[in-house]
């Protein structure tokens, strides 16, 4: 549907609720008085404004709103009213907190960690997430559940029979763990026996993608966390069999791609999203420096239009998995419920740093080389990969594969403002943070018709922060209400701190 044609119903929508308004009285409606308007499609602040939402969307933004009848009123003084922010690459159906053979006798604590996680995701101002390999069983959130982020998805992500994944399981399993492959007959070897091929074409799996209802289809090309492994990829062919299926259906097409040579085969494959930043390339794994391999990678990615989501946090979640540092954070508190921290105190839940250490022990091939040190190079190669990229005109898209891995380094919520801090550290301009997390996201999961910019007719999901988001990335940490759907919520309602005194949430 044309752009135009877009504005031209939601003029009309929005008539007909003004008439309805007008017969019956508003049900539901809020009004955000006199605040600073900051949002993505605009050339510059707006302040002084009064912002119109009702039944859950944004009914108009205007100097006066004198004679408007609300039901809630907020006093936006001082205040920055924003857009909801959007995390484009979360996995929300693994707890990697707790050890999988511990689960059965944490059984509560589970449940208390699931049951905050789509507050924690709403405490750091995520109204929207988009979760790459969605199982609906294990992925949505908990029944109950009353406070929640918007979930999109992209359905189960869609793999090869003994790669990245699939390695992992016994082949007569792997179709169990991983339902959506493709056939390939170089990787028959590892192909369950029970399987025929003939249902599993690229066709075929872009088909189950678009009936769980997804906005996207995700991929992976990854060859072995360079050079870690040797997994089965898709090949050229598939990928490119994936992409046009993909395509046809108005599906965005993401590829998992973390290497210089996996982000050729994505670009190749003309991939709307490679979901993740650069870190492995042909060198020493010690040595940061950009080389011509990965200058190459960034230079085509940004001549074929892929957007990136540099993922900063699965390299730094390492680190902190690694150091125990968000730990003694007490920002982790608002995410975490004391039954989690707890057990994270524990020798039990010292589990993840033991299995990191040994991942690293058997597969390090340098083993002379301290894990920390090889992760420090990893994060100084994405963050140096990131700023090319972005200052070569590349679109970046936040996006914190949350959680990246097993162990306390990627917190729920916590994870997607501290991977916009490493952003600003870094350099990237606050401006350019602000874009790739609220309309830059939207726009290239095709989403910008419901958020992503304070206007007329989108859903109301919003934050009114105190701070202003384009002078310090310290305003995401600095919100007093957050918005669902026309919803005002204070931040501190939805901390894992107050969880017992919310028990119907």
């Amino acid at each position: 549907m044309k752009r135009q044609t877009i504005k031209i119903l939601i003029c009309i929508l929005l008539i007909s609720r003004m008439a309805i308004a007008a017969e019956t009285g508003p049900a539901e409606t809020v009004l955000i008085e006199n605040v600073t308007v900051i949002s993505p499609h605009l050339d510059q602040a707006q302040p002084n404004m009064d912002v119109l939402i009702q039944d859950g969307r944004i009914l108009d933004i205007v100097k006066t709103s004198a004679g408007f009848h609300a039901n809630i009123r907020i006093d936006g003084q001082g205040k920055f009213l924003i857009p909801g922010l959007i995390d484009s690459h979360v996995h929300l159906g693994h707890n990697p907190l707790i050890n999988r053979t511990d689960l059965k006798e944490y059984q509560t604590i589970h449940n208390e960690y699931r049951r905050q996680l789509p507050r924690s995701f709403l405490f750091h101002g995520f109204t929207s997430v988009i979760d790459l390999d969605y199982e609906p069983a294990r992925s949505g959130w908990p029944t109950g559940t009353e406070l929640s982020p918007e979930i999109y998805h992209c359905g189960r992500g869609v793999r090869v029979a003994g790669g990245y994944g699939p390695a992992f399981v016994p082949p007569e399993f792997v179709h169990k763990v991983f339902p959506n492959l493709v056939y390939e007959q170089r990787h028959s070897n590892n192909w369950p026996e029970r399987l025929d091929p003939d249902l599993y074409t690229a066709g075929a799996a872009v088909r189950r993608v678009v009936q769980s209802g997804a906005i996207c289809l995700k991929t992976y090309s990854e060859s072995g966390f360079g050079g870690v492994f040797d997994w089965s990829q898709p090949s050229a062919e598939t990928l490119a069999a994936l992409s046009k299926a993909a395509h046809d259906e108005g599906l965005v097409f993401v590829v998992h791609a973390n290497s210089a040579t996996d982000w050729q085969r994505a670009i190749a494959a003309d991939a709307d999203v490679i979901a993740h930043g650069l870190w492995h390339w042909n060198a020493d794994r010690k040595d940061a420096q950009l080389t011509s391999e990965p200058l190459s990678a960034i230079e085509a990615a940004v001549e074929n239009k892929a957007a990136v989501q540099p993922s900063l946090r699965v390299v730094e979640g390492e680190s902190n998995t690694l150091d125990q540092g968000l730990m003694q954070d007490q920002r982790i508190l608002d995410v975490l419920t004391p039954g989690i921290m707890d057990y994270l105190r524990s020798d039990k839940g010292q589990w993840s740093l033991t299995q990191l250490l040994e991942l690293y022990r058997k597969h390090n091939p340098q083993p002379e080389i301290v894990p920390s040190v090889l992760i420090s190079a990893s994060i100084q190669r994405a963050t140096d990969s990131m700023v090319t990229f972005h200052q070569s005109g590349g679109a970046l898209l936040l996006g914190t594969d949350t959680p990246a891995q097993d162990g306390t380094g990627n917190p729920p919520g916590l994870n997607g403002f501290l991977e916009m801090t490493s952003w600003a550290k870094a350099g990237i301009p606050l401006d350019s943070i602000f874009r790739s997390a609220t309309l830059d996201n939207a726009r290239a999961f095709k989403l910008d018709h419901e958020i992503g910019s304070i206007e007329p007719g989108k859903q109301a999901d919003l934050l009114l922060l105190n701070t202003n988001p384009l002078d310090t990335v310290e305003a995401y940490n600095d919100i007093s209400v957050v918005m669902i759907d026309g919803r005002p919520i204070n931040r501190g309602d939805l901390s894992a701190r107050s969880l017992d005194k919310n028990p119907a949430q």
